[in-house]
């Protein structure tokens, strides 16, 4: 991920897709942490597509998709999140 030439021209909105996939625990924190403080310092959205269940209490929002169809979970992400273990 060049995040240097992603940011370059003030981009409105980051897609992120699967930033921690190939990385360990440590480093995939440190990445999704990076993430955060630019969408907070550059007042961007950030949209981050995983299957990694444990990154979704950093989320302030989480849809899921099945089926083609993207849906808000029913009683907020508690349950997704426990079930990541």
């Amino acid at each position: 991920m060049n995040i240097a030439r992603t940011l370059f021209g003030g981009p409105s909105v980051l897609l992120v897709d699967e930033p921690t996939s190939a990385l360990d625990h440590e480093r995939g924190e440190r990445v999704v942490e990076l993430l955060a403080e630019i969408t907070r310092r550059h007042r961007t959205a950030t949209v981050l597509v995983t299957h990694d269940r444990a990154l979704l209490g950093r989320a302030d929002r989480v849809l899921t998709m099945s089926d083609g169809r993207l849906t808000e979970p029913e009683g907020g992400t508690e349950g997704l999140a426990s079930a990541a273990g």
